[in-house]
């Protein structure tokens, strides 16, 4: 009776599983823009060193930039204190959800630390950041 029990338990795991969304397990929470275009932080790989935490952002655009480029990925600086970001490298990639190898990469030359608006994406990606990995 267990064994059937923990069996039917397993099956149903698996089905809850596969139906989460793709970003429940990998990203933040999205959060959209004005122009429509969506925004995630991947939660593995998030650093923090001090009130500053290091992530990973992927952006699915709206339209398409340059016909080509769907999506980048970035890394980014949060500065939980002063409330403040800084792009640091970027990936475009041809398919969202920066799939496939990525077109353009480099380093962003001199990133400079921006202030965020009030309820702009950018905050509420900073405010995700820095309650996940300063808990």
């Amino acid at each position: 009776m267990n064994t059937a029990r923990s069996a039917l338990l397993g099956m149903l795991f698996s089905v809850a599983c596969a139906s989460m969304p793709a970003y429940g397990a990998t990203y933040s929470p999205p959060v959209t823009d004005a122009e429509g275009n969506v925004y995630a932080i991947e939660r593995e790989g998030m650093t923090r060193k001090g009130y500053i935490v290091h992530a990973w952002q992927v952006v699915n655009l709206a339209r398409p930039k340059d016909e080509t480029t769907r999506s980048t990925r970035s890394l980014v600086e949060f500065n939980c204190r002063f409330r403040q970001s800084r792009t640091m490298w970027i990936n475009e990639h041809a398919e969202r959800d920066a799939g496939a190898e990525a077109l353009k990469s480099g380093q962003v030359n001199n990133p400079e630390w921006v202030q965020l608006e009030p309820g702009a994406p950018m905050e509420n990606l900073l405010d995700f950041a820095c309650s996940h990995i300063m808990r």
